[in-house]
């Protein structure tokens, strides 16, 4: 028998006994990304015919481009949902305010942007605490809508936060405004694949390039206007989606 033969059943078996001790890595969270209507208890998208959407925004406040977000949505009329970072508010509190002054909605989008596994739901459980104590003292508001990092979670964490009152928001339409470098691919993206009810997401990190996302928004929300859309917030857009799914059935 040649000698590699002869060595292979104990290679074999070494592997094995790797395998026996190796100890499995963590389960990571499930990554679940758009979707449509309502699953899980997480909200992606409302159903309805009439041309609502809500675009909402994460990762803020910024010194920079927040307050070009908020002058776009003044041009337009448009009402919105903002998902900040506790720790951008705490840096930012004048910026997180006026998201508030200007009559948007504020969701919460975790303190620290750390992406959770169940069994570490302390840490979770750690940043409602501090979210939950910052909102309200920093911009007098307590959220009710909440988004996780990353749209990574799993049953365990939605349960989690639906015990603290939230509903779990992801999306319909994701921009990719993280991963798209031209505005104009970028507003296009948006604005060919946008329908009734959507659940679009952007951002107003700092990391952002501000000419580039400056364009693409005013490019953006000319073209929701000219295709009849309203821009409204989250919670708007449920409530408005009962009221037709309501309406639909008529009375009893």
């Amino acid at each position: 028998m040649a000698p590699a033969r002869r060595t292979l059943p104990f290679v074999l078996a070494g592997l094995f006994a790797l395998w026996l001790v190796v100890p499995a890595a963590p389960v990571s969270p499930q990554l679940k990304g758009p979707g449509t209507g309502s699953r899980g208890g997480v909200v992606f998208s409302v159903p309805m015919e009439a041309k609502f959407v809500a675009i909402t925004f994460d990762d803020g406040p910024s010194p920079s481009l927040t307050p070009a977000v908020l002058g776009i949505l003044r041009q337009h009329s448009a009402r919105c949902t903002f998902f900040p970072i506790g720790r951008e508010v705490q840096k930012y509190p004048e910026v997180a305010r006026q998201v508030v002054a200007e009559g948007h909605e504020i969701g919460c989008h975790t303190f620290s942007h750390v992406y959770f596994r169940s069994p570490a739901m302390a840490r979770l459980e750690s940043e409602f605490d501090i979210c939950e104590k910052l909102f309200p003292e920093t911009l007098g508001v307590r959220p009710t809508l909440f988004r996780f990092p990353g749209l990574a979670y799993d049953t365990t964490m939605v349960q989690a936060a639906g015990k603290r009152g939230y509903t779990v928001i992801s999306c319909s339409l994701d921009a990719y405004d993280w991963r798209i470098k031209d505005a104009k691919q970028l507003a296009q993206r948006v604005t060919s694949l946008i329908r009734p009810g959507d659940i679009v997401l952007m951002h107003d990190g700092n990391w952002l390039n501000l000419p580039r996302a400056k364009e693409a928004l005013g490019l953006i929300f000319d073209s929701l206007q000219q295709q009849g859309y309203i821009c409204i917030t989250v919670s708007e857009l449920i409530s408005f989606g009962l009221a037709e799914q309501g309406r639909d059935q008529g009375p009893e």
